[in-house]
This record gives structure tokens, sequence and C-alpha cells, in this order.
């Protein structure tokens, strides 16, 4: 009976350092995401002029989970409510960022973002997306050295305290 219950800690120590250490590994391809979800959006709105909600319904089909599901319920929203755009950006991504991998630096770049959105001709839009994509990066290469530095610390953590505890109760 021992062992068994020394197997199950074994295995939640060890399942909860990958879990931790999977989050690590998350947030970059998340940002990631959400640069292309920029990229997108420039080429979109400057070159191919469509209105707003075409555009993120298009960004919401070509990302991954939870990001896609953001994009298409602002687009889905905005086409069935007359309510502005940056009020249902901030809901959205207020709502649904608890989903993501992501911290909160990264909301708020989005959240100022979706503040001028619409609101500026194609050109100064175009430097926003640009301002955002900027902000984003610096979050990118952030996020990339934390994965480097923790990821495969708490994988060891996992396996090592699991073994600790153990230890212990044997």
């Amino acid at each position: 009976m021992k062992w068994i219950g020394a197997i199950l800690i074994l295995f939640t120590c060890t399942w909860v350092g990958l879990d931790i250490a999977r989050n690590y590994a998350k947030r970059p391809k998340q940002i990631r995401d959400m640069l292309h979800a920029l990229q997108i959006m420039e080429a979109e709105m400057v070159y191919g002029q469509e209105p707003i909600h075409q555009v993120l319904n298009k960004i919401s089909k070509q990302l991954h989970p939870p990001l896609s599901y953001m994009f298409y319920d602002i687009s889905v929203e905005l086409k069935n409510t007359h309510e502005p755009l940056h009020t249902i950006w901030n809901r959205m991504f207020e709502k649904k960022w608890h989903h993501t991998a992501m911290k909160n630096r990264e909301k708020e770049i989005m959240i100022q973002f979706g503040q001028t959105l619409g609101i500026h001709n194609l050109e100064q839009q175009q430097k926003q997306i640009h301002l955002a994509k900027v902000h984003l990066q610096h979050e990118l290469n952030e996020a990339s050295e934390e994965e480097k530095r923790f990821s495969n610390m708490f994988r060891a953590l996992g396996v090592l305290f699991g073994l600790l505890l153990t230890l212990i109760f044997l």
C-alpha cells in the first residue's frame, strides 16, 4: 500500500512540474500567434481594406485556440451589436484572457491597441499595429528567455520534489 501511495505522489508531483513547464512553453507560442494576428490584420485592413468584423473573422480561422475564440467572439459581437469596437475588444480580452498562458503585460498591450482600433486612418492604424508588434516582440523575447530558464527547471523540480516526498513518507 505504501508503494502505491509513493507512486501516486511521485506521479502527481511530476505531472505538476510538467504542467508548469508546459505553460512556460505555451506563452511564446501564443505571443507568436498574436503577432501573426496583427500581421494579418495589417494586411487585410491596409491592403485589402476589409471591414473590421470580416478581418477579425479571418484572423480567428488562422489562429490556434484560445486566441482564435477571442477574435471570433469579437467579430460576432461586433456584427450583432452596435457597441463601439474598443468596448467589445476590452470586454472580450478581459473575459477570455485567463484561458491563455500569456501574462497581463501582453493583455495590456492588446487592450491599448484595441483603444486605437478603427478610429484612425489607414496610415495611422498601420503605425499602431507596428507599435503593438514591437511591444509584443519584446515580450516574446522575454517569454522565450523565461521558457529556456524555467521550463527544464520545473520539470526537474516536479520529479525531485516527488522523490523527496516519497522518501519522507516511506
